[in-house]
């Protein structure tokens, strides 16, 4: 409610209760002089305070329904411009969802279907409202609650099935992307290598290059978003996150925005990807520039708060209640009517000019804060700026410290044998062709089982197995399980375009030897084909 005080109760089981209202504010629609005594004396012992306004006829009442600052409407039947359930079907017409008593110096069962059917909680004959009022009012109170928990409920639910599936949509497409990409980029590539640099020929393929490397930067915007990126996640301090970014964030957004930073002493530490945090703040912060073309203040806080079951439900959050460190980042500017904060964190939502947004800063925001364990609140409406507030669970682990990096100086070309085996055939052949070029002898199996069957039936002895994740039939892992039976000091390097792949490797065949992401250039394809086939065999297993 927005009105009264609200006190946070449990039942005996330690479930979250209904709040209990210790002010009620009550508009009374009467036209008798009398009425506001009349219900004053009737709720004198009520267990809340109420607060009365008068409206003495349908069209007065019927303006101060819509203003929406009382709790509870208490109407009159006989008003002098129409009728009590007139006044309560007009105003529910008109999207009034507070609770309606009717009050009448008379009752039947024709009237209190009709009030009922017009969307009255209640009705309460004069004569009785000294014995009933204060009961209609708290259990029309208590129903409303229950009804608009659940609605809300249902609205959040609704809300993280549409994200989710919006997020595999997403994650699907970019996905693709990758493999398209991978192609163009390793294509590129490799006709650069055999371009002199001052040929136009050599200038076109920079520019397609470049917008290809422009459609990875889309597509990872997409992986963020769909929580299907890769996140290195550390033990991580937030102030240390803002704080590496206080020099760069007044060029970034300008000077006619004044950027105050609050940070919290003794702040909680979190476990996230230090870059992707940086990301997340980077991102809130070119946000509110947007909105503040003018000039305005941003400030950036950090906090460690607790979040309650009622809290959690006020800011619709699906998190577990808990210790979380909150990040929020608060703007003066245009802010968000209803609609568009609804559709804030969907992908390539933007209330920007055309061309002028890719509508992907928020959503990408939401993926990686998502994908760390964390949530997303937003707060806004038209001309009252916008607070974002980030919240992630705090942890107690210590990061333990890093083992020194072993520099492998390596040339990227070979004379080994590779079994290739990709089911997009043009990121087959890119891939085949590059190696090939530097020297190594490739074999190519578009499936698991074409892979298997060459392997138990050619006499070859491959000496890394490159494979993809996620293929019709017999997966990579699956595939380098069976074949490591076969050929035990073989080599195997993963390609996979997004995390969901990575959960599949997570296993007795996943370590030492980096992943190959996609959409990966003919170097990059080079150098880790080149440190795997030169890592010792116990590193790989």
């Amino acid at each position: 409610m927005s009105h009264g005080i609200l006190t946070a109760l449990r039942d005996a089981s330690g479930a979250p209760a209904l709040p209990e209202l210790d002010v009620i504010r009550i508009l009374v629609v009467d036209d008798d002089p009398q009425a506001r005594v009349l219900i004053e004396m009737a709720l004198s012992e009520a267990r809340f305070r109420p607060v009365l306004d008068v409206a003495a006829n349908v069209r007065a009442g019927l303006e101060r329904i819509r203003q929406d600052e009382h709790d509870v409407y208490l109407i009159d039947q006989h008003l002098p411009d129409g009728t009590g359930v007139d006044l309560i079907t007009e105003a529910r017409t008109h999207g009034a969802h507070k609770p309606f008593i009717l009050l009448t110096g008379y009752g039947s069962l024709a009237l209190d279907e009709e009030a009922l059917h017009a969307g009255a909680s209640d009705y309460v004959e004069k004569h009785m409202v000294t014995a009933q009022l204060e009961r209609s009012v708290r259990y029309a109170l208590r129903t409303w609650q229950a009804t608009r928990l659940l609605h809300d409920q249902d609205e959040q639910l609704r809300h993280a099935q549409k994200m989710e599936a919006i997020g595999r949509l997403a994650g699907g497409v970019a996905h693709d992307f990758n493999n398209l990409l991978t192609a163009i980029i390793g294509y590129t590539d490799l006709i650069s290598e055999h371009l002199e640099e001052t040929t136009p020929a050599y200038r076109d393929v920079g520019e397609i290059r470049k917008a290809a490397d422009r459609g990875a930067g889309l597509t990872r915007q997409l992986l963020a978003f769909s929580r299907k990126q890769f996140l290195t996640p550390t033990v991580l301090d937030l102030n240390d996150t803002v704080s590496g970014l206080r020099q760069m964030l007044p060029r970034a957004i300008g000077e006619h925005i004044r950027t105050t930073i609050r940070l919290a002493p003794d702040l909680a530490k979190v476990k996230a990807d230090a870059s992707r945090m940086e990301q997340v703040l980077v991102n809130l912060a070119l946000n509110a520039r947007d909105a503040m073309p003018e000039g305005g203040d941003l400030m950036i806080e950090t906090s460690n708060v607790t979040l309650t079951e009622p809290r959690l439900r006020a800011e619709g959050l699906g998190l577990r209640p808990g210790f979380y460190v909150m990040l929020s980042i608060i703007d003066t500017g245009s802010g968000m009517d209803e609609s568009t904060r609804e559709r804030a964190f969907e992908p390539f939502f933007t209330t920007k000019p055309l061309g002028k947004g890719t509508g992907l800063g928020l959503a990408t925001v939401y993926g990686i804060v998502d994908q760390s364990g964390g949530g997303v609140s937003l707060e806004s409406g038209p001309g009252l700026g916008t607070i974002v507030r980030i919240y992630l669970p705090a942890t107690t682990a210590i990061e333990p410290p890093r083992a020194p990096e072993v520099q492998r100086i390596s040339k990227d070309a070979g004379t080994e044998t590779v079994l290739l085996v990709e089911d997009n055939e043009a990121v087959r052949d890119l891939t085949a062709r590059a190696l090939r070029r530097r020297g190594y002898a490739v074999h190519e199996a578009r499936d698991g089982d074409s892979a298997l069957h060459w392997m138990q039936t050619s006499g070859v002895r491959p000496h890394l197995l490159l494979t993809d994740v996620v293929m019709p039939g017999l997966s990579g892992p699956n595939l380098a399980a069976r074949l490591i039976q076969l050929h035990p000091n073989l080599r195997v390097l993963y390609m996979s375009g997004y995390t969901d792949d990575v959960g599949a490797v997570n296993g007795n065949f996943w370590a030492g030897v980096p992943l190959l992401q996609k959409p990966f250039t003919p170097a990059s394809l080079a150098e880790r084909v080149r440190l795997a086939l030169d890592a010792p065999i116990g590193e790989l297993r």
